[in-house]
């Protein structure tokens, strides 16, 4: 086989070019940041309403039982060195953003100065897909 000069400046320069296409630079990375599981965990600043002095939201874990009800426990922390006394009450939303069962009644609860404990909730039908804890002092 007999190249012409042409054709070979042609092979040559795509075998040299080749390299370069691979070499192209990826885009920047966004920058990593560490969060801590408290504010992993943390429940979305519209789903609870606190009005109770010193009482925090630890954490909230939501799950669908038997793909019908909603089931969420609320881990809350009395941050006062003394007894707290709280009321608290579910708003069950459905997919529109709308009540989906009326306000069930307050439950009052007692956490004692720096204690911790998790309040476990129910939907009361199946159209509640979403909530907000409301929370106040007694």
């Amino acid at each position: 086989m007999n190249f012409s000069p042409r054709m070979l400046l042609t092979v040559v320069l795509a075998i040299s070019l080749l390299p370069l296409t691979a070499c192209q630079s990826a885009p920047p990375m966004p920058e990593e940041r560490s969060v801590s599981l408290e504010e992993f965990f943390a429940p979305a600043s519209g789903k609870v309403s606190n009005n109770a002095d010193s009482i925090v939201v630890r954490g909230v874990r939501t799950k669908v039982v038997k793909g019908v009800i909603m089931r969420a426990d609320f881990k809350l922390y009395n941050n006062r060195g003394r007894r707290n006394v709280i009321n608290y009450r579910v708003q069950w939303l459905d997919r529109d953003g709308m009540m989906a069962s009326p306000y069930a009644a307050w439950t009052t609860i007692s956490l004692e100065g720096q204690q911790e404990m998790i309040v476990t909730v129910a939907s009361p039908n199946s159209a509640a897909v979403d909530y907000r804890l409301e929370l106040q002092t007694n």
